[in-house]
């Protein structure tokens, strides 16, 4: 037996159990008729279990699907003035691909309502005067292969993200491999001229006529760029045996690093790209140790402080202002990086630890990815609060071994 949407429908719907009682967001269900008594019972029958958005045509059905891009269930009448339900359900495929859409039909609408299935943009229609039971069940039904759809896209996404990113390591690797010689060379001859201006200076010191000051800043000065191109050389190749093992699998090699020195250390490599855009405030209030590889860190502060950098718009240096902090209690240490630069709008942020993806007009997407990797095989998580025309904050945080 039939029941038609009146106060038998409305009391049974008031015993069914309700979804939203959790914390998981309600599915957002989109009902559309012009007859407002329908709209009024199909609104307090579903709504104790789902977010009900109604419209009283077509037109009006299609403004809110502008606002909305999380309409889980479209449920539309066929019949109405101007636009029909078949057309509606037609107009929305290309902004909403993942949203079931159904019909309410009369029985004299019943051809169009299997014309419709047929031509695929409607999954399957209910018949006027609904039942109860089946239009919950109709809905759950339609609710749950949302679901499954959004599921399957965000894993073909990732399936497609991480084909690319293998193809990518591959070449990478192979690139790294030709790379390995030269700089193996240039790290060899850096060596050896940081010797001889160690044993240069010894033998200008033990001249008698002795040295003047100048003279031997300069050779201190010299002897300090040589120390530290022959620590960037030693991370490249770091960075190298990094890549092959990325193409092979994580990291086994790990070891106690003193994430201050890692620090310090990419402030060194940096200084001269920071002192020519921003002012730099450093404030290291713990030096917390974590079981990893200094390299690996060191890339990621790396590519943190170089997207800072080019977030900053043209302006004085002095108004430009790069926050570097680094903070533990007994069990993690918070590295974060902020900037005053553009922000990013909401979308970005979504979206700005996705392989290949950037806001620059140059650039290959795949820093932030690298460095969310990178947190990940640390068990830590990396975190970023920006507004546009403020500023960005990127934050990490990492399981620690001590603090001192």
């Amino acid at each position: 037996m039939r029941e038609t949407p009146g106060e038998d429908a409305l009391s049974k719907s008031r015993a069914f159990p309700s979804a939203g009682a959790g914390t998981e967001p309600k599915a957002v269900v989109l009902y559309v008729d012009d007859d407002r008594a329908n709209v009024l019972a199909f609104r307090l029958v579903a709504e104790p279990r789902y977010e009900v958005l109604t419209a009283k045509s077509a037109e009006e059905a299609l403004k809110i699907c502008q606002q909305r891009p999380d309409i889980a269930v479209l449920l539309s009448d066929q019949r109405m003035p101007g636009m029909s339900g078949i057309e509606l359900c037609e107009r929305t495929t290309a902004t909403h691909p993942l949203t079931v859409r159904m019909l309410v039909t009369a029985y004299s609408d019943l051809n169009a309502a299997v014309l419709a299935i047929n031509r695929g943009q409607i999954s399957r229609y209910l018949t006027k005067p609904w039942n109860t039971d089946e239009l919950f069940a109709t809905l759950r039904d339609a609710v749950e292969s949302y679901q499954l759809r959004q599921t399957v896209e965000r894993l073909q996404v990732k399936i497609g993200q991480a084909e690319r990113l293998y193809a990518l390591g591959v070449l990478t690797a192979s690139i790294g491999h030709e790379l390995r010689t030269p700089l193996g060379v240039i790290t060899s001859s850096v060596e050896y001229s940081r010797r001889a201006v160690e044993q240069w200076k010894a033998r200008l010191l033990a001249r008698k006529d002795g040295l003047g000051r100048e003279d031997l800043a300069c050779v201190d000065e010299l002897h300090a760029a040589l120390c530290d191109a022959t620590d960037g050389g030693q991370r490249m190749l770091e960075v190298l045996d990094g890549i092959q093992l990325s193409v092979k699998g994580e990291p086994k090699d790990r070891s106690p690093v003193d994430v201050a020195h890692v620090v310090q250390s990419v402030l060194r490599l940096v200084r001269g790209e920071i002192a020519g855009r921003a002012t730099l405030t450093v404030e290291l209030l713990a030096r917390p140790t974590v079981l990893g590889s200094a390299t690996r860190l060191s890339q990621v502060l790396l590519n943190l402080i170089l997207n800072a950098l080019q977030a900053f718009p043209p302006r004085r240096t002095d108004e430009n202002r790069l926050h570097i902090r680094l903070t533990s209690d007994e069990q993690t240490l918070q590295l974060s990086v902020q900037d005053n630069g553009i922000g990013m709008s909401p979308a970005q942020r979504a979206r700005i630890f996705e392989p290949f993806f950037t806001t620059k007009d140059q650039g290959t997407g795949l820093g932030l990815a690298i460095c969310r990797q990178i947190i990940d095989e640390l068990h830590g998580e990396i975190d970023i609060e920006s507004t546009q025309g403020v500023g960005t904050s990127f934050v990490v945080r990492v399981p620690c071994l001590q603090t001192r």
